[in-house]
């Protein structure tokens, strides 16, 4: 994790024919390939190794054909192909949500610095339009906590990072802020990965990742210029009404939810760096 801590004098306190994979070979190897293909979607830290195989990507070609291939360069494409290549899920049907963080990045996926108590993250929701992978909303955010929870954090043992990865962890609810602040988000209901700064430097590469319930939710700043209390683990929108009025609607469109109101939500963390 490549982290910038700044302070701010402000401050006080996501059926192929067996000739496709071996023109050659008998129908074992579409099996076997198949079989692998499996295994590269539901085992991420092995997709990439998967991935590089030549009988993965044929199949991958075939039973997936109108996503294979972006048909630009936007960042909704790059965000896409990102996810398929580390092997997270991504929902393709009508209406479905990917929700996605962008870890020190501006709004069009460059490298920002990764600042410390700014506003140096994205939230976005991706879905797909047409066959292809769009970008519906894209606001500022955080996944680091902010400057105060870094420097008095609530337990003795360091404020909480949220590490990499693919999460199936939030649904619909009440976020209860711990300064009295109450509004609709989605509330964390099982465990994700994460590491504490035990040195409160903003700082967490060093130390071991757990696994865990931490009231880790996605809710809005409040319009807040910098993070500063707003957060103190959670995935964090800037703009309050970008947040109840733009993607809460987002998220309970998704014909998933407005089947169950119980569903849990899939969410994506990515490094700007790995688009």
């Amino acid at each position: 994790m490549r982290i910038t801590f700044e302070t701010d004098n402000d401050y006080q306190t996501d059926v192929a024919s067996t000739d496709v994979v071996d023109e050659q070979g008998g129908s074992w190897k579409y099996v076997l390939a198949t079989a692998i293909l499996a295994g590269s979607i539901v085992v991420a830290p092995i997709s990439n190794w998967l991935d590089s195989l030549a009988v993965v990507q044929q199949v991958r070609s075939v039973v997936y054909p109108q996503f294979e291939q972006p048909v630009n360069n936007s960042l909704a494409s790059r965000v896409y192909q990102t996810m398929r290549r580390k092997g997270y899920q991504v929902f393709t049907n009508e209406g479905e949500v990917n929700i996605v963080y962008l870890r020190g990045a501006d709004k069009d996926g460059k490298p920002n610095g990764n600042k410390i108590n700014e506003w140096s993250d994205r939230r976005l929701v991706l879905m797909f339009r047409d066959g292809q992978p769009t970008i519906i909303g894209n606001w500022a955010a955080t996944v680091k906590p902010g400057l105060p929870a870094i420097l008095n954090p609530l337990g003795k043992s360091g404020a909480a990072f949220i590490e990499l990865g693919q999460y199936k962890a939030w649904r619909v609810g009440i976020h209860n802020g711990i300064f009295g602040r109450s509004e609709e988000g989605l509330v964390q209901v099982a465990p994700v990965n994460f590491r504490r700064d035990v040195n409160r430097n903003g700082k967490v590469d060093s130390t071991p990742v757990q696994l865990g319930m931490i009231g880790l939710n996605q809710h809005s700043g409040s319009d807040q210029a910098k993070v500063d209390r707003a957060s103190y683990a959670c995935l964090a929108g800037q703009s309050k009404s970008g947040h109840l009025h733009n993607f809460m609607p987002l998220v309970k469109a998704d014909p998933r939810y407005r089947r169950n109101r119980a569903f849990v939500f899939t969410t994506t963390i990515l490094d700007a760096d790995d688009l």
